[in-house]
């Protein structure tokens, strides 16, 4: 009984310890999910063909974004005849953190975007990277797609399905002008990781529990600070979205993630080292003195 107190106290000093050396560890992911039959491949829908995509995931550790996605839509795009440069390819993955509409967070440049698919790609950017986006362009004319997502939105529903962006279905996206699907101008900030299925797996990431069965897992990493957010968007949710050049399919996700890369742990929620070896030594000290008076 007469050592419950120090035995307290060295429990609280040894979490103390732990918390300040523990690794960073990725948190678990959160999917978002496209609908499974509304990609329109050679102007028919839900027919799993190469422009069907299934979902996105988000996870973090403290100084980076993950984001992984699952379609039929190689990185490397699809080559149509119906383009005019002959090739298909992936818009940007645009990121919102700000908590405004999409076209205040531009004009604000608050607007990011991940560039991915290299120079196969009708984007300004030819770099991957991730950007501040300066402005955007619609470019589905040019790839045999649909200028709007009310068209792609019609044709869905003539074949008998329900169309959709995942997390960002109706109150995201004004469907009835053109719909601006990679970056016309913008900044590169910093650069971004590619990450292969294997890769992802590895850290926890598994589509096909979630009954996604795209043939194409990949992913892409970036740094937290190279957002370089102002404090006041810590708590806001992460908006993403990507559409194939054509606009033939897109998808959405919003997550709760941590933007600011140093706002966790909270100092004043972990003591400094020396003062859990100080909580050591004071334990240590009491231990002895317990000892010689017993």
């Amino acid at each position: 009984m007469k050592f419950s107190n120090l035995t307290a106290a060295l429990g609280a000093a040894s979490l103390a310890l732990a918390a300040t050396s523990l690794p960073a560890h990725a948190a678990p992911w959160t999917y978002g999910f496209d609908a499974f039959n509304d990609g329109v491949t050679n102007g028919v829908a839900g027919d799993g063909g190469a422009f069907e995509f299934y979902g996105m995931a988000v996870t973090e550790d403290e100084d980076n974004i993950f984001l992984a996605l699952n379609s039929n839509l190689s990185l490397s795009g699809y080559n149509s005849s119906g383009a005019d440069d002959g090739h298909i390819g992936w818009g940007d993955l645009f990121l919102n953190f700000s908590g405004k509409d999409t076209a205040t967070a531009l004009a604000d440049g608050d607007l990011f975007a991940l560039h991915i698919a290299g120079t196969d790609s009708d984007s300004s950017a030819q770099v991957n990277g991730l950007y501040q986006v300066g402005s955007t362009d619609g470019v589905a004319s040019s790839n045999s797609g649909f200028d709007t997502l009310a068209a792609a939105e019609a044709r869905v529903d003539s074949y008998g399905y329900d169309y959709s962006v995942g997390d960002l279905d109706d109150s995201y996206f004004d469907k009835n002008v053109s719909h601006q699907n990679v970056m016309s101008s913008g900044t590169k900030v910093g650069d971004i990781a590619y990450l292969d299925a294997a890769a992802l797996s590895a850290k926890g990431l598994d589509f096909g529990s979630q009954g996604a069965i795209g043939s194409e897992t990949f992913g892409f990493s970036f740094s937290k600070a190279d957002l370089n957010l102002p404090e006041e968007y810590a708590d806001n949710d992460m908006i993403a979205w990507i559409f194939a050049e054509c606009n033939n399919d897109g998808m959405g996700i919003m997550a709760d993630v941590a933007v600011i890369s140093d706002e966790t742990p909270d100092p004043e929620d972990v003591p400094e080292p020396a003062t859990a070896l100080g909580l050591l030594a004071v334990a240590g000290g009491a231990m002895g003195l317990r000892r010689r008076r017993a």
